[in-house]
């Protein structure tokens, strides 16, 4: 195990009950909202019209960045630690920097989730593919997203402090690859990949 493995296992160890478990809570909740707005998304795409596709592509995509586990509230860390702000003994803090500092690892992350969000909706150009092709991909990234979410809500209960941040990790990492970026503009893509590569050091 490296120095950075044990550092991560140390500063989860010291992650209590109460904290753990409310932010599983807030995970879960979030996950449920997006399988219910998923379902919408899927019920509606059979009756889009061909020219509101593109559109029809922004929303969702805003609507899985918008109910992706990014708040404070989600955050064993945040929820133990930054009660006073001080984020004294934090030790996601000590292994990746403050979540205010400026190149701290969240920081970073949260910025070019921002530019993300803020690319997708002024993303006001066509689809890059076929109408047909359009519904085919929208309806297996919702399918496949809605499948992710399902899976983190069954795991969560049995996770300890760690795991949580290993799966937040990985299931921010998903529904980002799951964003259609084939329906999207290249700038919407790019940005796609800076984000996910923001989330190498998320945890």
């Amino acid at each position: 195990m490296t120095d950075h493995a044990q550092e991560l296992e140390a500063a989860a160890r010291d992650i209590d009950l109460e904290s753990l478990q409310a932010a599983k809570s807030a995970v879960a909740a979030s996950c449920q909202e997006y399988i219910r707005w998923a379902d919408l998304f899927s019920r509606r795409l059979e009756t889009v019209e061909a020219e509101k596709l593109h559109k029809f592509a922004r929303a969702f995509s805003l609507t899985l960045l918008g109910h992706l586990p990014t708040r404070p509230g989600t955050c064993p860390f945040c929820i133990q630690y930054d009660r006073d702000k001080s984020c004294t003994g934090c030790g996601y803090a000590a292994t990746h920097g403050r979540c205010d500092a400026e190149d701290s690892a969240f920081s970073l992350f949260i910025e070019g989730f921002q530019e993300l969000g803020r690319a997708i909706y002024q993303d006001t150009g066509e689809l890059g593919c076929s109408p047909h092709d359009a519904r085919m991909h929208l309806n297996l990234f919702i399918k496949v997203s809605r499948d992710v979410a399902m899976r983190l809500q069954e795991e969560l209960p049995s996770a300890s402090a760690l795991r949580l941040m290993e799966l937040k990790a990985a299931y921010l990492d998903t529904m980002i690859w799951l964003i259609p970026g084939q329906l999207l503009s290249e700038e919407v893509r790019k940005r796609c990949l800076l984000v996910r590569k923001t989330l190498l050091n998320y945890w």
